[in-house]
């Protein structure tokens, strides 16, 4: 990469109603400024296809690149606002309660036939959250997710193991995922806590500019109840190459107890291992979390 490629990167960006925005305050990013960098996509080429497991046409991110002091100023534009809804809001904090609560989860994914997002109702502090999965994510893989035949959204592509970055909007056969008008999803998001069990640290990374909301405009302009899928995207963007380019990603390192709110059905995300060296397990619950549930960044 040239030198000046993560200037050209945050040139591309330009924020409006319906970008991701990160939940804290400027001086706690500049606290954990380390912790963030930025990356481009592109679809998988032919040999990350018939190598290395990616999907034809995921949208696979590129290698993370360092910020300077000098771009503190660009993402601050992509802080969240006093008035900003929950359901673009990218939210960083810990788990509270016990350790009991992660051995009473992980030993419920671990039962058979347990089916992801069907899980128990937990109490995280004063909030509540419906059991996803442990997702495990092994050592320096480019992206995280795998398909998984038991959720219908992946169907499509058992014979590939990288589903690459996604909407997480079609999630069950009975339909049950974020199947809600556009002013209910933004309002009031089902969103996803992402809390990093360890060992390793792990990475999010997130779309701010391509959220299902901009998708929406896209392919069905003025549609209000228009639910966009991963695979329209796809198909836009391979119609349309140029767009690839102006696709730019926050990269998030997650450490060890830490974890992210991430409204997933509106982000295009995905996890990452690159540069960590060590798996990681994810313990993940979706709930109505408010801005804020977890922290005071």
């Amino acid at each position: 990469m040239e030198t000046d490629s993560v200037d050209t990167l945050l040139a591309a960006l330009h924020v409006d109603d319906r970008s991701i925005r990160l939940d804290c305050r400027p001086a706690w990013l500049r606290a954990h400024w380390h912790r963030l960098s930025v990356c481009g996509v592109h679809l998988a080429t032919s040999e990350e296809v018939a190598h290395q497991g990616f999907r034809q046409h995921a949208i696979v991110p590129d290698v993370p690149l360092g910020l300077a002091a000098r771009h503190f100023e660009p993402i601050t534009q992509y802080l969240a606002a006093s008035e900003t809804p929950a359901g673009l809001c990218l939210g960083f904090g810990r788990l509270p309660g016990s350790s009991q609560l992660v051995t009473d989860a992980t030993e419920e994914t671990a039962r058979p036939g347990f089916i992801p997002h069907y899980g128990s109702l937990y109490a995280l502090g004063p909030h509540s959250g419906r059991l996803v999965d442990v997702l495990l994510a092994r050592a320096s893989t480019r992206t995280t997710t795998v398909a998984d035949p038991r959720v219908e959204q992946y169907s499509e592509s058992f014979q590939a193991q990288w589903v690459g970055m996604h909407y997480d909007n079609i999630w069950t056969i009975s339909g049950e995922g974020e199947r809600f008008p556009r002013d209910v999803r933004v309002a009031s998001a089902d969103r996803r806590v992402i809390h990093n069990l360890g060992p390793g640290k792990r990475s999010l990374v997130v779309a701010l500019n391509m959220s299902s909301l901009h998708l929406s405009d896209r392919v069905s302009p003025g549609n209000g109840r228009n639910i966009p899928t991963t695979k329209q995207l796809r198909d836009l963007l391979v119609e349309h190459p140029d767009e690839v380019s102006r696709i730019v990603c926050l990269v998030w390192t997650i450490e060890v107890g830490d974890l992210v709110v991430l409204p997933a059905a509106i982000a295009l995300h995905d996890g990452s291992m690159e540069g960590h060296q060590d798996a990681s397990h994810a313990l993940v619950f979706a709930g109505h979390f408010p801005r804020h549930a977890f922290c005071s960044a």
